[in-house]
């Protein structure tokens, strides 16, 4: 899993839904990057800090609900976020629920800043993902998986790798 952080384009973060107020536990470079916060900075704290003052408006409520929704194990959400020197930003955010023993154990997020999208962006977002669908698929050749390629199927598909990982 360390490897897949490290190696990953794409902002990850990984929350432990098993301690109160489900910290991060988990963050890769790309994620510090997109925030402007370190790990130490990260590390231990709810991801809302991101959220402007104020909160992130309704949208908060749904992510709450789909983490209680035992029979959904990803979603996406648009939330808004806002940068350590204040900047703001739209983040569409995949979350992804791992199991251990049956339970929802880790949450998984892939980030994406998507309020300056645009065709350049889009590219960058493209070849990023192509990379990490390449790297995935490496891994994961000996199981049989297939993998798609939109942002959707790499966030699912970072979720497939991370739960392999801490299955015994």
């Amino acid at each position: 899993m360390s490897d897949l952080f490290r190696d990953s384009k794409i902002s990850l973060s990984l929350a432990d839904y098993t301690r109160d107020d489900c910290p991060l536990i988990g963050i890769n470079a790309r994620f510090a990057e997109l925030s402007g916060y370190s790990a130490s900075e990260c590390l231990g704290r709810n991801c809302r800090f991101l959220q402007p003052e104020g909160g992130a408006g309704p949208v908060r409520e749904r992510m709450r609900a789909f983490l209680h929704e035992e029979e959904k194990d990803h979603s996406r959400f648009v939330v808004p976020n806002v940068r350590k020197d204040g900047t703001p930003f739209l983040n569409l955010l995949y979350m992804s629920k791992l199991q251990r023993d049956g339970r929802t154990a880790l949450i998984l997020g892939s980030q994406f800043d998507i309020s300056r999208a645009n065709a350049n962006d889009s590219e960058i977002y493209d070849r990023a993902l192509h990379e990490d669908l390449i790297n995935l698929k490496l891994l994961t050749e000996k199981t049989n998986w297939s993998l798609v390629t939109s942002l959707e199927a790499l966030a699912s598909s970072h979720a497939i790798i991370a739960q392999a990982r801490i299955d015994p």
